[in-house]
């Protein structure tokens, strides 16, 4: 016995535990309640925010959110490299971005990709919603 609250073999569970499940369940089963976001709520539908972002050599670069607000993006040009023996026509050079939400974390993924040999530049980039 715990306090009073019930012992564990009983097959009871303990009052506050039954009320946090009975809860969740209606929660989880109720369909008029809906979850309000930082991308937008319009008349019960959460809205999808669409952001981009254009590099120094004029690609752009897109991405759609319904849940989160990308403020930056960080363009990671990778370095194109030779023929060998798993890629025998080679692997051109190409770009990708990652998208994050404040310049603080932008930074912080493009210290991360500078520390790989095979990444040519990396560019932070404002976003903007259109």
């Amino acid at each position: 016995m715990h306090g009073g609250q019930g012992d564990k073999g009983s097959g009871e569970p303990l009052p506050a535990a039954r009320r946090s499940f009975v809860a969740l369940a209606e929660l989880a089963y109720d369909k008029t309640r809906y979850r309000v976001s930082a991308a937008g709520f319009h008349d019960g539908v959460i809205m999808r925010l669409r952001f981009e972002a254009t590099d120094a050599t004029g690609k752009v670069y897109k991405r759609n959110s319904r849940s989160r607000v990308y403020s930056h993006c960080v363009a990671i040009h990778f370095a194109a490299h030779p023929p060998s023996k798993f890629w025998p026509k080679g692997v051109t050079a190409y770009s990708r971005a990652a998208w994050a939400g404040s310049r603080a974390l932008a930074e912080r993924s493009a210290s991360r990709w500078r520390k790989e040999p095979y990444v040519e530049a990396i560019e932070i980039l404002e976003a903007r919603q259109v």
